[in-house]
């Protein structure tokens, strides 16, 4: 399953938005520059426990990405060749991953910051690439991520991160259907490895 390396903690901190903070935000660079830092206010407390902060992660993950739109991106062309129930037990499964990955890191954040460097509109009126830069302040080469970002009825939500021109969803796919793949085209085979990771993830934390 896909990892964040080095960087696990920054990504884990991009990933979280709220849909109710971007309400106040009519730009895209103000609602990822407020978000991210709502995010770190929420989920760096050390006085949480994992319980309640994976369930305030969860919170920010889905009111801040497009979760199911992802999700059935990362499925590729086998997103059509899955049955329903195996479509929606994966979704809610990828869901889960995302969580017991990523909510406990906040917990090793090391005041980590992001600043908006410009805004630019894409070919699709409804998608704006949002390009920023961490630690600008202190590292004189800033790693360089663009949040791709949605409106979606004056409603902003991220569908995509791209790390250094590096896309997060298409690395993910390509990890996804290559592992179906060579499982002989079945979505069920990625099911029960999305499985066995997560739990594997759950118990570690506790």
């Amino acid at each position: 399953m896909m990892r964040l390396g080095g960087l696990s903690l920054l990504f884990c901190v991009l990933f979280s938005f709220s849909a109710q903070a971007s309400a106040t935000h009519t730009d895209p660079g103000a609602f990822v520059k407020a978000l991210g830092d709502r995010a770190i206010e929420l989920l760096t407390s050390g006085q949480i426990s994992e319980e309640e902060q994976a369930k305030r992660f969860r919170t920010l993950l889905r009111e801040g990405f497009a979760v199911n739109k992802i999700g059935q991106f990362v499925l590729g062309k086998y997103r059509r060749k899955a049955t329903s129930e195996e479509l929606h037990e994966f979704l809610q499964l990828y869901e889960d991953y995302i969580v017991s990955l990523y909510s406990s890191a906040f917990r090793n954040y090391s005041g980590q910051t992001f600043a908006v460097s410009r805004v630019v509109q894409t070919k699709n009126r409804h998608d704006t690439m949002v390009v920023t830069h961490i630690n600008p302040e202190t590292d004189p080469n800033p790693t360089k991520v663009i949040f791709q970002v949605r409106n979606w009825e004056n409603v902003y939500k991220v569908l995509d991160i791209k790390i250094q021109g590096v896309s997060m969803i298409l690395t993910q796919r390509d990890e996804f259907t290559g592992l179906i793949s060579n499982n002989g085209g079945n979505v069920s085979a990625l099911i029960d490895a999305l499985r066995k990771k997560t739990k594997a993830l759950q118990i570690r934390v506790k």
